[in-house]
């Protein structure tokens, strides 16, 4: 079977998927599930940053506010890292013989793994930074089943999903924006992130005006 080369893996030519089986690899049988974490950098990362926000805040808020803003300030503190922890913590992604699990903060989405049909692997360029790996899994009708990030995940993660659900693997060889992916992929990427300028002017439009309302309240609260 002829594959070829990609910029994030292999396409295996002539091995289209058929929709809904039969399963190109199938997982042998009391096979132990792939479970997927974010980054353990990441992990640490986010609740250090919270921690250390958390810290510089106190001396301010005592210095203003005394001990009860100092009480204040080291609980929220407290509770959003316990928040990000639990979040980082909660995050992860499932493979088993029968599912794809991926867990998320407040839902988790389950899928039929017979229903995934093929990988995409992208290096994605941001409206700002470096480009990042991603791969999608997708089913027959080209929807996303699961997806991974390379900021979230370790790129060995990346590697291990693609290769433990041994699916036809195609892609862009350089770097896309998600628009340009979007083209040849539509509905891989949401609306949003495929349309980063228009989803900016629509936030700054709703998020000006507020600010500036709440300005202007509390000017004139100054001279009642």
């Amino acid at each position: 079977m002829l594959e070829e080369p990609t910029g994030e893996g292999h396409h295996r030519r002539g091995a289209p998927p058929s929709p809904g089986g039969p399963w190109p690899v199938p997982p042998p049988a009391g096979a132990p599930p792939l479970v997927l974490r974010p980054a353990a950098r990441l992990r640490r990362g986010t609740v250090a940053v919270a921690a250390v926000f958390g810290l510089v805040s106190l001396s301010p808020a005592g210095a203003l506010g005394g001990a009860p803003a100092l009480l204040v300030t080291a609980v929220v503190a407290a509770a959003v890292c316990a928040l990000l922890w639990v979040r980082v913590s909660r995050v992860r992604v499932v493979v088993s013989e029968r599912c794809v699990e991926s867990f998320g903060v407040f839902r988790s989405r389950v899928h039929a793994r017979a229903e995934a049909a093929r990988v995409v692997r992208a290096r994605l360029v941001p409206a700002r930074g470096l480009p990042f790996p991603a791969v999608f899994v997708l089913n027959a009708g080209g929807g996303v089943v699961v997806r991974l990030n390379g900021g979230t995940y370790a790129r060995e993660d990346l590697d291990r999903l693609a290769d433990h659900l041994g699916l036809p693997v195609s892609g862009p060889a350089a770097p896309v924006t998600a628009r340009q992916l979007a083209v040849t992929h539509p509905g891989i990427v949401p609306f949003f992130e495929a349309r980063p300028l228009l989803t900016g002017f629509v936030a700054a439009a709703v998020v000006v005006p507020v600010i500036l309302v709440v300005a202007l309240i509390a000017a004139l609260s100054s001279f009642l």
